[in-house]
């Protein structure tokens, strides 16, 4: 090697050498006060109150890092975020300017808390709903291991809690903006899983996603879940560049067991089997009430073979005559489409309309097809099949005004006219419910030999098909 490139090797060698000397000089220097001036810096940094109680400790190896234990982040009397344990890489080149630049945060044991309160403000925002501060922050990758997500929603009532997570986030950023901009300010990639993650309507586990941000773009792909006992996919798309943010939604969840659903709505036993349900929805709104106004889309939901612990459904049929004692209104729940149905019905009492009845119901196919316009479930194409009947539903569901309208049950002959009818009216937790109405003499030895009779006279019984859905009757 030429001795020319040599001297320009030790050269350099020697101003990173002395660049490493100069940098590790001034984080010893700067240990001894790091604490007090870290959480300075990074109250600034957030907008927020910033607090380390336990110890900070320096490494140098195998690369430049701060490790703090038990930081707390929050503001405006309310707790944000709490970590038990913190460690910020150091880009060592920023020291040499006089700066600090962290470059990824790895963040354990986390609780991340957020709220709504009745004024609709964020527990992240200002004394005024819209405002606080978010300064600008640099691409830094983000890792949170053993979190737990706690949304509350005060104004409105629910929320999430989820957890513990794992969150990989890369190239986190975002632009200074307010509080109620954040989202369209804000940019990353990052992979999610969670072992548990529960609503007021649907428990979740096993969930794992992708999520993509960008400018107020937001999507999860790959969504894979597990509820009620069976497999979900789903994909999501926000979009939040609007003055009002816009939602898709498309999810399936197959296979999932009827008496694990049911357990969210009754206390009561109310059957099994395999269900499937399916949505493809789209919405948008600034609150959950918006957004259910402006909802459209669909939902179905399908099942064979299923046991229904409401007495047996064929026998009372055939001596309803003599007994008066069904009432088709017990069947209604599993005619609602999946958690759509559960959402009507959770604040029900089963145990008014539901008798106590021995045996049970052998459900050959359930057909659940419902259209959404505005906030409003139209039933599409919603029947089931025993081994002796067909029972079907008509009319609306209004999720703006949770109220039922116009819904009619029915159970129908060979041809999809009603024999027995019975109405349901009025608001989804207090529903005003019918006593059945029998449109067409149930069947009896004398009304066999009538309409035999009609039919040899070519002068057979017409009625008003009331179903002409894709559900045959029964064999």
């Amino acid at each position: 090697m030429p001795k020319a490139w040599k001297l320009a090797l030790y050269a350099v060698g020697a101003l990173l050498a002395l660049a490493l000397l100069v940098a590790v000089s001034m984080l010893l220097s700067w240990r001894g006060h790091a604490k007090p001036q870290l959480q300075a810096a990074a109250s600034d940094a957030l907008g927020m109150q910033v607090r380390i109680n336990g110890p900070l400790v320096l490494k140098f190896f195998p690369s430049v890092a701060v490790t703090v234990e038990q930081v707390h982040i929050g503001g405006h009397g309310a707790e944000l975020l709490s970590a038990g344990e913190a460690t910020l890489a150091i880009q060592l080149v920023s020291l040499l300017r006089r700066q600090v630049r962290i470059p990824s945060i790895q963040l354990r044991h986390v609780t991340l808390t957020l709220e709504r309160d009745r004024d609709g403000r964020f527990n992240f925002e200002g004394t005024t709903p819209g405002s606080g501060a978010i300064p600008a922050i640099e691409p830094t990758d983000v890792a949170l291991s053993d979190l737990t997500f706690i949304y509350n929603n005060r104004q409105q009532g629910g929320g999430v809690q989820a957890g513990p997570c794992d969150v990989q986030a890369s190239e986190l950023r975002i632009s200074a903006t307010s509080g109620a901009e954040l989202m369209k300010h804000l940019s990353f990639s990052a992979q999610v899983s969670c072992q548990q993650i529960n609503t007021r309507v649907l428990p979740m586990s096993e969930v794992s996603f992708r999520a993509e941000c960008i400018n107020g773009m937001l999507e999860a792909k790959k969504v894979t879940l597990r509820a009620f006992g069976g497999n979900g996919v789903a994909a999501v798309h926000a979009d939040f560049t609007a003055a009002v943010p816009g939602y898709r939604l498309h999810a399936t969840l197959a296979k999932f067991r009827l008496a694990e659903f049911a357990k969210n709505f009754s206390n009561r036993k109310i059957g099994d089997g395999p269900m499937d349900f399916s949505t493809e929805l789209a919405m948008r709104g600034n609150d959950s009430d918006q957004m259910v106004a402006s909802s459209e889309g669909e939902a179905s939901l399908r099942g064979s073979e299923l046991t229904l612990s409401v007495g047996d459904l064929d026998d009372e049929l055939a001596h309803y005559k003599a007994t008066q004692r069904f009432d088709v209104v017990d069947l209604w729940a599993f005619f609602l489409a999946g958690p759509i149905g559960l959402a009507v019905t959770k604040g029900y009492d089963y145990a008014k309309v539901m008798h106590d009845s021995a045996g049970s119901t052998q459900v050959q196919t359930v057909i659940s097809q419902w259209h959404v316009d505005h906030g409003v479930a139209q039933a599409i194409d919603v029947a089931m099949s025993t081994k002796a009947n067909r029972v079907a539903l008509k009319g609306n569901l209004d999720f703006k005004s949770r109220t039922y309208q116009d819904v009619i049950l029915a159970v129908l002959n060979n041809k999809g006219c009603v024999t027995v009818e019975q109405k349901v009216r009025g608001p989804f937790s207090h529903p005003e419910v019918d006593k059945p109405n029998v449109v067409t003499s149930l069947a009896g030895p004398a009304v066999h030999l009538i309409k035999k009779a009609e039919h040899l006279l070519g002068s057979e019984e017409r009625c008003e098909v009331f179903y002409t859905g894709s559900l045959p009757p029964p064999q």
